[in-house]
């Protein structure tokens, strides 16, 4: 899946959550921003997993990539695989 597709995955996932966070900077923290606190991360995540089909090893994810909307799309939605399994 192409980039711009997999943002566009996890911003439908956010705007199911808030609506102002689908326009939000690709590569904005989402965290330090406070854009979404840490349970809502955590129904983010669980979120991509139901939609992309993979349940990443988050031990194996680098950190920074699970703070923003590109790094979330590269996570479920990009070529590399992070050791984990199809949900």
């Amino acid at each position: 899946m192409s980039d711009k597709k997999g943002e566009a995955q996890v911003r439908e996932v956010l705007a199911g959550i808030r609506a102002d966070l689908r326009d939000l900077p690709a590569g904005e923290d989402l965290i330090n921003s406070r854009a979404i606190d840490s349970l809502t991360f955590i129904t983010v995540v669980q979120n991509l997993i139901d939609i992309s089909g993979r349940e990443p090893d988050l031990e194996a994810v680098p950190i920074d990539s699970l703070r923003t909307i590109g790094g979330l799309a590269e996570v479920f939605f990009g070529a590399h695989v992070y050791a984990g399994q199809a949900a």
